[in-house]
């Protein structure tokens, strides 16, 4: 690759003797830099080379600028700006970017731009100067340009085809990747790939962000280094983050495995794909035909960060977590190596709402619980969605369980969702039901009243489902919910009660009449029990099924885990008890068992309140009720005397052991 360099390197050493663009004029005037004398001294830091240029002949020009005779000239052009390191001395916030055109193998023009626009339309006009310049100065017009950069595309072309020049897309410009990496061969020591070239100027005034904005952020960075959602997993899951109707990113979550703590953001989730998959011999090798932009907010110690950059936060008095927590921000493969103002906020609103993302679903993220059917929420705050993509690993069971879950509790006004009994009342509500129910029965509002021979056979019927609950959950029909009519049809009445298809088929006829008793008299509904009840061949099938025997013959057992698979995938149990506070025992003593009742319970009623306040989903609701166990098992329960679940159970294990 042919090109010169010289001109680069006086523009570079001329610049560091003016202000920024944005800075109080050297004049006194009052007025910005920019719009006062920086057009004027910018033509005077001009080299004399180049000015003297302007007025000779072709043939001079041409031989001086390296320039071929038109005839040779490759007309398919190359075009990019690309982030150059470097300082400016007396700007801090200098950020430094080359606009090069090439048409390989001869660069036509590198112009040195500090802190370029990040907007494509602002770039985009100001590399199709160049390209037009180019034009004039070698006098040969391209039958196109290509670039790299999507956002570039159509505010590129809008400018250039007027000019009867096209714009293409293309994932590789080796023109310029040579021209490039002859510079920072040369200049600065260093060669990278094009994508890898980055942009971190060292101060974040480089960014060109208005000062409250920044406030903003580092206020942000501060609330993430504290939650530390880094120390929820070891592994970097990708969040797909997106604001109301905008882009939707790839979030990674850095500093699980013990490296760099951090977020960074992928606009094409195919870039993270790449990098996942890269050959660890030849890192590099990743970046090679990257997409789009990478953003990452990075956490520093005080040493690591330029001397320009701790004045600026200490003047500033912005927000910082820690001697660790020092925000830097580090862009890679965007135009110009600028930040767009839009691209900023998607970053600054997923610094707020990831870490409560993770936070929310913490069992998922520590790889506790299942993502199987994906998880998607909004955080109520910011309006920010963040969702994980469906994983195929975890429990196996768990494949089973419906997309979408519905309440499985008694509702209504006579519904007591955590209502409990004891010795002394369990009888006392069995028969006030039972009682309750033969009344209903015999006073129907739009039948003719049944024998009482009909009533009784109801009753009988009724009686069992009513003791099933009382003596075997410890509740009463108040608290009733799918679960319990799960475990009646489908394990206990076709073990204890077995009998004829006939009479099976008549009990499924009483315990809907028992049914619509709660719901007419009781005020309990219980919409999940109609389709259950109405399922007669899964219930019949169920009765034909069983083998005959104890529950302890290996082949009973194997017809009732059946069941309780189906049970755990619809969770009507908790999927793996020890996530829930308390590691329940194969045997359980007295105080074990009534609070692994209890335990239940509660578990059935938040489930509800998860399904009842929109969140529908398995995992979901499973990170919502985890928690909450948790917090039972750790806290002062009645009916231990006052100790903790986890601190009784533990007792009473101890005793065990000891006799």
């Amino acid at each position: 690759m042919r090109y010169h360099c010289a001109y680069l390197l006086s523009t570079i050493t001329n610049m560091s003797l003016l202000p920024g663009r944005n800075d109080p004029c050297h004049c006194g005037s009052g007025l910005k830099y920019k719009k006062c004398h920086e057009a004027r001294d910018r033509e005077a830091a001009g080299t004399p080379r180049l000015r003297l240029l302007a007025g000779a002949p072709e043939s001079a020009r041409r031989r001086m600028l390296n320039i071929p005779p038109a005839a040779e000239l490759n007309r398919a052009w190359e075009l990019e700006i690309a982030p150059v390191p470097g300082l400016i001395n007396n700007d801090p916030a200098a950020r430094l970017a080359i606009v090069f055109v090439v048409a390989p193998p001869f660069v036509l023009a590198c112009e040195t731009v500090n802190r370029p626009s990040a907007e494509p339309g602002e770039l985009a006009a100001m590399m199709a100067r160049e390209v037009l310049g180019a034009v004039e100065n070698s006098g040969v017009a391209p039958t196109h340009v290509s670039i790299r950069q999507p956002t570039l595309l159509k505010p590129l072309a809008d400018a250039l085809i007027p000019h009867g020049i096209g714009v293409m897309l293309e994932e590789e410009l080796p023109g310029v990747a040579d021209a490039i990496q002859s510079l920072l061969a040369h200049v600065y020591g260093g060669i990278v790939p094009l994508s890898l070239l980055r942009s971190q100027p060292e101060t974040w005034a480089g960014w060109g962000m208005p000062p409250e904005r920044v406030a903003r952020m580092f206020d942000a960075a501060a609330v993430y280094h504290r939650a530390a959602p880094w120390s929820v997993s070891s592994t970097e899951m990708p969040i797909y983050v997106s604001r109301s109707g905008g882009h939707e990113w790839t979030a990674v979550v850095l500093g699980g495995a013990g490296n760099q703590t951090g977020l960074t953001f992928y606009h094409d989730a195919t870039d993270l794909e790449r990098m996942v998959a890269r050959d660890e011999s030849e890192p590099a090798a990743a970046f090679n035909g990257m997409q789009s932009e990478i953003l990452a907010l990075l956490f520093n110690t005080r040493a690591e960060i330029p001397q320009r950059m701790r004045e600026e936060i200490k003047r500033a008095r912005w927000d910082v977590a820690g001697p660790s927590a020092y925000p830097t921000l580090l862009v890679m493969n965007t135009p110009g190596g600028g930040i767009r103002q839009q691209h900023f906020d998607d970053l600054l609103a997923a610094v707020v709402s990831v870490p409560r993302f993770v936070a929310a679903y913490a069992p998922v993220f520590a790889g506790e619980l299942p993502d199987d059917s994906g998880i998607v929420w909004t955080d109520p705050e910011t309006g920010v969605t963040c969702r994980l993509e469906h994983e195929d690993e975890f429990f196996p069971a768990f494949s089973s369980a419906p997309s979408v879950l519905h309440p499985a509790g008694a509702q209504g006004a006579g519904a007591q969702p955590l209502a409990a009994l004891n010795e002394l009342s369990t009888v006392r509500s069995v028969t006030r039901t039972l009682t309750r129910y033969r009344a209903w029965l015999r006073k129907p509002a739009e039948r003719k009243p049944p024998t009482e021979a009909t009533v009784g056979k109801h009753a009988d019927i009724a009686r069992y489902f009513i003791e099933h609950c009382a003596y075997g959950s410890l509740k009463p029909v108040s608290a009733v919910n799918e679960y319990d009519l799960r475990v009646f049809l489908y394990d206990w009445y076709p073990r204890t009660v077995g009998g004829t298809a006939r009479a099976a088929q008549a009990m499924l006829v009483s315990i809907r009449r028992f049914f619509e008793f709660l719901e007419e008299r009781e005020s309990i509904q219980c919409p999940w029990a109609w389709p259950i009840i109405a399922d007669s061949d899964t219930f019949s099938e169920r009765r034909k099924s069983f083998p005959g025997g104890y529950d302890w013959d290996e082949r009973v057992e194997s017809w009732r885990t059946e069941n309780t698979l189906d049970l755990i995938a619809r969770l009507l149990v908790p999927v793996d008890e020890p996530q829930a506070g308390i590691p329940w025992g194969e045997t359980m003593g007295a105080v074990e068992h009534l609070l692994h009742r209890e335990a239940h319970q509660l578990w059935l009623a938040c489930r509800d309140d998860a399904v009842r306040s929109g969140i529908s989903a398995p995992p979901l609701v499973l990170a919502y009720v985890f928690p909450r166990q948790r917090d039972w098992a750790n806290s002062p329960n009645a009916n231990c005397g006052g100790l903790t679940p986890k601190a009784a159970i533990a007792r009473e294990r101890g005793k065990i052991a000891a006799q």
